[in-house]
């Protein structure tokens, strides 16, 4: 006849377990402290970070980046924008990029936009004067 025994061995003292128990809840806080913070950065300006999705970006930050699509190849040509919601307030190029600052009625609000056109199309928002 075959006995079964449950054998029990010490896996260490519990000093040991509670340590690993604190260093992995120090790990998992400091991991929702810095997804916090990268996506308070992201959420400040999701269009400018590359990020127009959800959670970062509202459906006004999506308008403006579907708006932004839109002008690009105006600004990238150089050509005049023929549109009611886009207002060119400035025309700049240094560095051998054109610096576009564009004032968009996007859903009801009033942004600005400065989009700097070299190889790659890059904006950040900026104070609308």
């Amino acid at each position: 006849m075959k006995r079964w025994v449950l054998v029990l061995s010490e896996r260490g003292s519990g000093r040991e377990g509670k340590r690993r128990r604190i260093a992995a809840l120090l790990v998992v806080l400091g991991g929702l402290i810095g997804s916090w913070g990268v996506g308070t950065v992201l959420a400040s300006d999701p269009i400018g970070y590359g990020v127009p999705i959800w959670p970062f970006a509202d459906t006004a930050d999506r308008a403006e980046n579907a708006l932004l699509t839109e002008v690009v190849p105006a600004v990238r040509g150089n050509l005049p924008i023929e549109r009611a919601d886009v207002q060119v307030l400035r025309r700049t190029t240094a560095y051998g990029s054109a610096f576009w600052t564009l004032k968009l009625e996007v859903d009801g609000e009033t942004r600005c936009r400065e989009v700097a056109v070299g190889l790659r199309v890059t904006s950040r928002r900026v104070q609308c004067s």
